[in-house]
């Protein structure tokens, strides 16, 4: 698999791998836009072109528990076409002033890029599907060990 990456600066952090067997590619943000009080949108100053089949999806690094942040949207997908700069929103979480806390992560690695391989699948509406042991036995139904 071969993913291009376009760096949007000279001063843009190219992704890396912090271990060869590192599943994901850390990403650095490169500049910061507050969206709301809490929320802020950080950009990484790339764009990607995976290969046809493949698409990228951006999780948080384990590491941001340091922080008080969290990825505001879980895990975002990026599909296959897209070329626009990759953005992570992050949720300020924390009792400090958001828009300094979100400054101190300017050159920070803060969350990482995943490649993904697609799955196409065709979509059939039915009446009824087929019966389960778990039926529709939602949140819990598989018991609490």
């Amino acid at each position: 698999m071969h993913l291009k990456i376009k760096l949007h600066g000279p001063e843009v952090v190219a992704p890396t791998r912090g271990h060869a067997s590192d599943a994901g590619l850390d990403l650095t943000a490169y500049g910061v836009e507050q969206k709301t009080s809490d929320v802020f949108l950080f950009d990484t100053g790339i764009s990607v072109q995976p290969e046809p089949g493949f698409y990228t999806e951006v999780v948080p690094r384990s590491s941001i528990i340091k922080t008080d942040f969290m990825l505001a949207n879980s895990i975002g997908i990026i599909d296959p076409d897209y070329r626009g700069r990759i953005l992570v929103p992050l949720r300020y979480l924390g009792s400090a002033n958001a828009s300094d806390a979100a400054q101190a992560l300017l050159g920070q690695r803060i969350a990482q890029l995943i490649v993904r391989k697609q799955e196409p699948c065709t979509v059939e509406i039915v009446e009824d599907l087929e019966g389960s042991v778990r039926g529709s036995g939602g949140f819990g139904s598989t018991g609490t060990h």
